[in-house]
């Protein structure tokens, strides 16, 4: 899959950035719902997930797998699919980690957004090309135009 852009639609992009801003101190992630429509990913809904991770949740995250296939049932009931994952950086950059390489899945968008105490800041994009990466930067484009 070659991906050029990821766009949030219709709040989806504030309405995740709210959960990750919620998870602070820990890492927060989620499930992130769309389709891929030619080079894009469309986002049209984002979902809260458990992290698993409670001796490093500050900086590792494990979403809760049946977070995951509940996310699933829901996309596929709505004729929508997962096309990707979203999880917070507390205090850190907005930018993958190696452990974040390690533990992602080609063809899938990720999204990471920088958080504090005052809330979320940088969010950046990303997709993993080839097992083990590196990760490819992609535009992120928000819009309140719901599909």
């Amino acid at each position: 899959m070659s991906v050029a852009d990821v766009v949030f639609t219709g709040g989806v992009y504030e309405r995740m950035g709210a959960l990750a801003a919620g998870a602070y101190p820990d890492e927060g992630c989620g499930v992130l719902l769309g389709s891929i429509v030619g080079e894009h990913v469309e986002v049209v809904d984002v979902t809260r997930g458990r992290n698993l991770n409670t001796e490093r949740a500050r900086d590792r995250y494990v979403l809760d797998p049946a977070d995951i296939l509940a996310a699933d049932r829901d996309a596929r009931a709505r004729g929508i699919d997962i096309v990707g994952y979203w999880h917070s950086h507390p205090d850190h950059p907005a930018h993958p980690s190696q452990f974040d390489t390690d533990h992602a899945w080609v063809d899938y968008v990720y999204v990471i957004c920088a958080t504090t105490s005052e809330g979320t800041g940088d969010v950046n994009a990303f997709t993993l090309t080839a097992e083990g990466g590196p990760f490819e930067h992609l535009l992120l484009v928000v819009t309140s135009q719901a599909p």
